[in-house]
Parts: structure tokens; C-alpha cells; sequence
């Protein structure tokens, strides 16, 4: 779960940036204030949803290569946690123990989680100062809002439904009240909040923050908006705008009449109206999603020599194990006594393993260069096992790559695959007759698709 969940946030933070250009390239400058806003919001919900998709292509190229092995490597550093299975516990390495940089790996879920909690702790305090500012305010109800009065220097205003203000200011300013009106009319309360969500989720983006900031700015613009439409002269409403540039800092997750600095609110007004065609660059977004679904998407396979030829459940071809080495072809293997699995990773180190018949199979990791070593010691056990049972039945070797294991090193474990069964045979006809063990030197050689296959080590 916390490989699963550092690789989502890695495609998340890939959608945001592409989110803050798309948007900046569309809407920067323009007077569409709501427009800008939907597209933000909208644009938000495509950047969490669409790492959700499981995209696959043919092959990958140098521009997706990056993400995919450092989604390899947050896999190896993270794997499932253990399973117990019939009084068994499943030795799955839950940590790189014992490997150079493990203390790098264990310290990004606290470093993550530390950021997260101090961004969560600010907006509580800042909830908790609003509340009790709440508690003690007078309540005034008016049609579609209620405002909070207060006695204190506080400055103008809306959070949700309410808009609070000094009581000298409620009197003495109604075009502040109006202002703040409009936050509550256009509801920019649900968008601070998936901001603050979003803010701590992603506190280590720093686009994340620029996004909240342009999106505050818009509500203030939609909001000037709002009360020059309602026939307020400009210039009264820009001399307000002076007179109140100067006061006390108000609440972090509010909507305030001075959030937005005066010169850009000012310019907004006395800026011409934008065309409204510039809408249709929204299309733009289609490809752009599409181009990003592709990024983050996963490669079917890694090798460029594995050629994929799919059936339908077949099996591998027989081919005797001194041979060159046997075409490959993904095939559906049922587990069975005869089966021997071996999985290499991406760092090629080899996991062996002939309980097949576990529900939950104990494997044995090794380097690649003891791999002869060790599968010749296992497959004397096997092949004496399948001697002993009387079935005549070839083995079958079952191996399976990781997404971006080298080539060279698929090759090698075949080799030694192929020097361990020779040795193993050898072995058993010391003690066995000769015309018992040859038949192993045939086994079917069967190959799953790639993907990606953490570290494990056995006790």
C-alpha cells in the first residue's frame, strides 16, 4: 500500500504540473474569471482521478522510462505486507533491510507524514480561532446568508454561509458586505476547502500552493465582478478598495474583501472584457489529457527481444535443456508438482521456489551469480521427489522478468537454469538408475508476462 500510494502521488504531482501550465497558457490574463475557475476545478479532478487508470502501451519510450523505474524501485523498497497462511507466515521482505540506503527509504513516509500533519495542525488552529470568533459574534440572518458581528478589529469576511464583520464596518460599508455577498452566493467556500485538502496531501508540491493562490485570486475577481454588476459606480468601488488596502490579517481558510492585492483587483476592473472565443482552447485539453494518460502509462513488456505471441492457455514447446536456448512465449502454466518457479527483478536478483502448491509460495532469493548453486540443490530434491511419485512427467521451469530486467540477465539465468538441471541429473544417476533421471534433461520452458516483482528473502 505505501509503494501503490507514493506512485500515486508521483503521477498526481505530474497531472498538477501539467494542470498550472495549461491553465496559465488558457486563462492567464483573461477576464473569464468563471470560466478560469470551472477549469481549475475541473482540472483538479481529472489530476486526482487519472493516475486511478490502468494505462498500458506497447512499448516505452525515454520520456516514460523515468517514471517507470522509479516506480520499480518505490515497488522493490515497499512490497505487500506479510500474509499468515495456515500457521505460515510469508517471509516478504517488508523493507530493504540491509542494504545500502535503507534508512533513505524509511524516512519518506515519516518526512511525508510530518509535512501533512503541520499543514493539518495550521488549518485546525486557524478553524478553532474561527470558531471561537464565531461563538462570541451577534447573528444576523438575512435571505441566503447570515452575518457574524463583531466588536473586535477584525477585517471583512466569508467563510461558507457567513459572512463576518466588524459591526462599525457592517454599517459604514455596505459595499464590503455586498462583496462578501458574492462569496457566499457563488459558493467559493467548497473551493477553499478541497484546496486545504489538497494542500495537504500534496504540501511537497509547490504548484499545489500556487494553484490555491490563483484560485483565491479568481474569487475575488468573480466577486468584483458581482458588485459592479449590480450597478455599483467603478471608481467609488476602487476608492473603497484604497481605503481598506491597510488592516489586520484575517483567517487562513476564509474568503476576505483584502485577499487579493489592490493593483491586480484594480487592473481587473479597468481591463477590457475578453473574448469569449477564447473558451475554445478548452479542446486543447482532450490531447493534453490523452498525452498524459500516455506518460503515466505502464509498458506491456521491457525486453525488446521477448516477442509477445499470446494464445489461449497454451503451454511451452518441449525443447531438451543442452539446446539453444528455447524460443519464448508467454504461456498460462497451472501450478503442479512438476513446476519451478523462478521470478528475476529488475536488479536481477533471482527468486526461486518449487512449492508451487502453496497458496502462498516461500521463495529463496539469491544473487545471479549463486543461481546455478542454488536451483541445482533444489532440483535434485524436486527431480528426486518426481522420480519417487512414479508419474512420468517432464518439469516445467517457469520464469517470469521484471518490467525493465536487463536482457543480458535473463540470458545468464537461462544459462545457469540450464547448467543446474544437467547437474542435477548428473547427481541423481550416481544413486539412481541412469534411465529414471534422463528424462529430466527435457523440461518445457514456459514464460509470464513481465511486471513488476519486488525483492523477497526467506529465513
Amino acid at each position: 500500500m505505501m509503494a501503490a500510494w507514493f506512485i500515486y502521488l508521483t503521477k498526481c504531482s505530474i497531472c498538477l504540473c501539467v494542470l498550472y501550465g495549461f491553465c496559465k497558457c488558457l486563462c492567464a490574463g483573461s477576464t473569464l474569471f468563471g470560466f478560469h475557475r470551472r477549469v481549475m476545478l475541473w482540472g483538479l479532478a481529472v489530476c486526482l482521478c487519472l493516475p486511478l487508470g490502468q494505462w498500458t502501451t506497447e512499448r516505452e519510450t525515454g520520456v516514460q522510462r523515468p517514471l517507470q523505474v522509479w516506480s520499480e524501485m518505490l515497488a522493490e523498497a515497499w512490497p505487500e505486507t506479510p500474509a499468515v497462511v495456515e500457521g505460515q507466515v510469508e517471509t516478504v521482505e517488508v523493507r530493504l533491510m540491509g542494504k545500502e540506503g535503507v534508512w533513505t527509504w524509511n524516512l519518506f513516509p515519516w518526512i511525508y507524514g510530518a509535512g501533512g500533519g503541520t499543514v493539518f495542525l495550521f488549518y485546525g488552529l486557524c478553524y478553532f480561532r474561527l470558531w471561537r470568533l464565531l461563538r462570541r459574534g451577534e447573528r444576523v440572518h438575512e435571505d441566503g446568508w447570515t452575518g457574524v458581528l463583531t466588536d473586535e478589529p477584525v477585517e471583512p469576511f466569508s467563510v461558507g454561509r457567513l459572512v463576518v464583520m466588524n459591526r462599525e464596518d457592517c454599517r459604514a460599508f455596505p459595499l464590503i458586505r455586498l462583496h462578501e455577498q458574492m462569496h457566499v452566493r457563488l459558493h467559493h467556500a467548497w473551493d477553499e476547502v478541497l484546496m486545504q485538502v489538497l494542500t495537504v496531501l500534496f504540501w511537497f508540491h509547490p504548484l499545489v500552493w500556487l494553484l490555491r493562490k490563483d484560485l483565491r485570486e479568481q474569487h475575488e475577481f468573480q466577486a468584483d465582478e458581482g458588485v459592479l454588476q449590480q450597478g455599483i459606480d467603478a471608481k467609488t468601488y476602487q476608492l473603497l478598495l484604497v481605503r481598506k488596502s491597510v488592516g489586520a490579517k484575517r483567517l487562513a481558510m476564509a474568503s476576505g474583501f483584502r485577499y487579493c492585492s489592490l493593483k491586480k483587483r484594480v487592473t481587473m476592473m479597468l481591463k477590457k472584457r475578453t473574448n469569449g472565443w477564447r473558451r475554445m482552447g478548452l479542446l486543447l485539453a482532450l490531447p493534453l489529457a490523452g498525452g498524459t494518460a500516455w506518460l503515466l502509462a505502464r509498458p506491456e513488456m521491457n525486453v525488446p527481444q521477448l516477442q509477445e505471441m499470446v494464445a489461449e492457455k497454451e503451454t511451452a514447446e518441449e525443447a531438451p535443456a543442452d539446446t539453444v536456448r528455447p524460443e519464448r512465449r508467454y504461456a498460462e502454466v497451472e501450478n503442479g508438482p512438476e513446476v519451478f518457479d523462478v521470478k528475476i527483478n529488475y536488479r536481477s536478483n533471482v527468486m526461486l521456489t518449487d512449492d508451487v502448491h502453496l497458496k502462498r509460495k516461500k521463495y529463496k532469493t539469491v544473487p545471479l551469480a549463486e543461481v546455478e548453486q542454488a536451483a541445482t540443490r533444489m532440483l535434485v530434491e524436486k527431480f528426486g521427489k518426481m522420480a519417487d511419485s512414479g508419474k512420468d512427467a517432464h518439469p516445467t521451469i517457469r520464469i517470469q522478468a521484471s518490467t525493465w530486467t536487463p536482457e543480458e540477465s535473463v540470458e545468464e539465468l537461462e544459462r545457469a537454469l540450464r547448467e543446474a538441471i544437467r547437474k542435477a541429473v548428473a547427481e541423481l544417476s550416481l544413486s539412481r538408475p541412469a534411465d529414471e533421471v534422463q528424462k529430466f534433461l527435457r523440461v518445457n520452458w514456459a514464460y509470464q508476462k513481465p511486471k513488476n516483482i519486488p525483492s523477497r528473502r526467506t529465513k
